[in-house]
């Protein structure tokens, strides 16, 4: 968690609704970036920050918060989809100060004893506000979350973490936090208007039932795999696992994917790994590359698969649970994902960036491999874009999981063959380089 040059903003009604601040200024002096202040309202409070970082205006509530995320833009790379989040500043609404301690103390307990919460008492803003710190709370970026109470509101901040395995508020962590400026909101957040993050107007695509949408596969197809010879799953470099390779993993796309004339693609395919592959770009340069740590998201194994918006995206397990879907901070740059625990209690699967959930998935759903559950699209931060519509398809072996459902921790699985109902005996085999009938990264692959 670092900060180079600053500049200072707030997010007002005006921002929030993507229009400037009134009185907002730039200037330039020398050896300095440029810096900026605009005007305080419905949040109420101003932090100085790194001039490259991007701000996310959030569309959202999440779970009685409302506020504002700083996001580091990374390499630049062409297949660079993503970013970082630095940090969150957001208005607990929901929140009063005397309910601090219950909030901490709450924290702390829902995650152990698998993993061990610390807390600090910390000087917030200017004026030096008394803040309890506590960390790590766990995801795709963990974070210390900060709760300062300023006269009768409370404040939720999330601090990222930059390095692998950091934990807690480092000497930069606290400078960036007393950068912090409140005032009172001028309106409240009702007034914006803005839906709760997993409503059901925001999460499913109208009409649709997941469980009604299968697939039109005829029953000697799906019947007709042949028992694949696998010696169990297997550990592999960095605390990795790869999957064995006699269970069953799905395609998680059908016989229509790729059907809008002009991209390239036939219809019923998609390409492997476009456009992030094993260990690369988001799944591994940018901080998700890694294999077990504990308190992370282990996405060095992640796949992507360029789909067209709305196409339906099946369970890749052939029964199994859905433990999260919709939308969280934790897990904010997935944007939509479901996360699905495989019937044998050691495999689970996150898929990512959707554009909408299936009907009927919701935490508790019972699927199976011709489950709909959900539809392709380009959900995430909205300042960092995710790219074209794509499916981010990652699995783990014996992860945790949040307390509302979402998967962190485990093991990063690397599956390596993928069930499909055309050809080549109904096997996807990949690998890094394509030789004989293996797949690799740029490889078209079909239903």
């Amino acid at each position: 968690m670092r900060t180079g040059a600053v500049v200072c903003l707030t997010l007002c009604l005006a921002v929030a609704m993507g229009v400037a601040g009134p009185g907002a200024e730039a200037r330039q002096t020398p050896n300095a970036p440029q810096t900026e202040r605009t005007e305080a309202a419905v949040v109420g409070a101003s932090v100085l920050h790194d001039a490259r970082w991007l701000v996310e205006r959030e569309r959202y509530t999440y779970g009685g918060t409302y506020g504002f995320t700083l996001w580091r833009p990374e390499s630049g790379a062409p297949h660079d989809h993503g970013g970082t989040p630095a940090l969150r500043v957001a208005l607990a609404y929901d929140l009063e100060p005397g309910e601090i301690e219950g909030e901490v103390r709450g924290r702390i307990s829902a995650f152990e004893p698998g993993l061990s919460l610390k807390r600090e008492t910390v000087s917030v803003a200017e004026k030096g506000y008394e803040g309890v710190a506590v960390w790590p709370i766990p995801g795709s970026t963990p974070s210390a979350e900060v709760y300062v109470p300023v006269n009768d509101r409370v404040y939720q901040i999330n601090v990222y973490a930059e390095e692998p395995g950091e934990e807690g508020l480092d000497a930069e962590d606290k400078r960036l936090l007393t950068t912090l400026r409140f005032e009172p909101p001028s309106r409240p957040v009702e007034a914006l208007g803005l839906p709760r993050a997993n409503a059901p107007e925001t999460l499913y695509a109208p009409g649709t039932s997941g469980f009604a949408e299968q697939q039109r596969v005829p029953q000697e197809e799906t019947s007709a795999f042949g028992a694949l010879s696998g010696s169990g799953d297997q550990r592999i470099n960095e605390g990795c696992w790869r999957a064995d390779p006699a269970y069953f993993f799905r395609v998680q796309y059908d016989s229509e994917a790729n059907s809008k004339p002009g991209d390239h693609i036939r219809t019923g395919f998609t390409i492997l790994g476009m456009p992030n592959y094993w260990d690369e770009y988001t799944h591994g340069d940018l901080g998700y590359g890694r294999c077990n740590e504990p308190e992370w998201c282990n996405d060095k194994f992640a796949v992507d698969y360029p789909l067209n918006r709305g196409d339906p995206i099946f369970s890749p397990f052939p029964d199994g649970t859905v433990t999260f879907a919709g939308r969280n901070i934790t897990h904010k740059d997935y944007g939509i994902l479901v996360s699905i625990e495989a019937s044998n209690g050691k495999y689970v699967n996150l898929s990512a960036h959707l554009d909408s959930l299936a009907g009927e998935i919701r935490k508790g759903a019972q699927v199976t491999d011709q489950t709909v559950i959900g539809y392709a699209g380009d959900t995430g931060g909205p300042d960092i874009p995710v790219g074209r519509p794509h499916l981010h398809q990652a699995f783990y072996r014996y992860p945790s999981f949040m307390p509302d459902g979402s998967p962190y921790g485990g093991a990063g699985l690397q599956v390596v063959r993928h069930h499909h109902f055309r050809g080549d005996g109904g096997v996807h085999s990949f690998s890094w380089d394509g030789a004989g009938r293996t797949k690799s990264k740029g490889d078209l692959i079909g239903y």
